[in-house]
């Protein structure tokens, strides 16, 4: 009699043990992948440095947020501004923001206008234009920042900060982490000092990401800056 059972039993269990597998494979099949992050290729001078995650996965036209407790207040002239995309209409007057960084608030206004076409602008049929920022606080400080080298196929953006004595250079990176192909519009952002990166603006993710210098010295004050203008003018991934 106990046999009989167990050869009824045993089929009845196999079945429900199937049944039990099927079921979590197909809600694991139906389940959409964890979305992760890309990340821009670091230079290795910066590969070590905190990364600083801020703003939002939309600017919007206004708004406000904190970078590590510091409170940046911003206002765009247009919904959707990038600088690897075309200016905006007649827009003349694209960014303003501040910053409450360690040596007080920093305010900033900007312009921008568009650039003749060049040879290269109309080899990768792209429309590039200028962005220029200034700081009034002592000493006053300028941002600008337009159409750079070819590199690799892909036009770059590059420019400089400038406050006082001190420049930094600017130049958009267009390599991901782990993949040899580079993108047409910007990944993210360099920021060099006498040739060396200091800082990047990674614009590859959801929302920025930042390494910078110690932002009491004037060097991390000028990455900031420069980084704030270059983030407000992209659009988040």
């Amino acid at each position: 009699m106990r046999h009989r059972l167990l050869s009824v039993a045993a089929p009845a269990v196999l079945v429900l043990l199937l049944a039990g597998c099927a079921a979590t494979r197909g809600g694991r099949e139906g389940r959409a992948p964890e979305r992760r992050d890309a990340h821009m290729a670091q230079a290795p001078s910066v590969a070590g440095v905190a990364e600083e995650s801020f703003g939002k996965a939309a600017w919007s036209r206004k708004g406000d947020f904190s970078l590590s407790g510091q409170r940046v207040r911003y206002e765009r002239g247009a919904d959707r501004l990038a600088l690897f995309e075309p200016l905006p209409g007649n827009l003349r007057a694209p960014l303003n923001f501040s910053w409450q960084g360690p040596a007080g608030e920093s305010a900033t206004v900007c312009e921008a206008w568009a650039q003749e076409a060049s040879a290269n602008g109309r080899l990768t049929d792209s429309k590039p234009w200028v962005l220029s920022c200034k700081w009034g606080s002592a000493p006053a400080a300028m941002l600008q920042i337009g159409e750079g080298q070819m590199r690799r196929g892909k036009l770059s953006r590059e420019g400089a900060y400038r406050r006082g004595e001190l420049t930094v250079g600017l130049r958009s990176v267009h390599l991901l982490e782990g993949n040899a192909q580079p993108q047409t519009a910007a990944v993210g952002y360099e920021m060099l000092y006498q040739g060396t990166v200091v800082g990047s603006l990674d614009l590859s993710g959801s929302v920025p990401r930042l390494r910078r210098p110690d932002p009491a010295t004037p060097l991390g004050r000028a990455v900031t800056e420069a980084a704030l203008a270059l983030a407000l003018v992209s659009e988040p991934s």
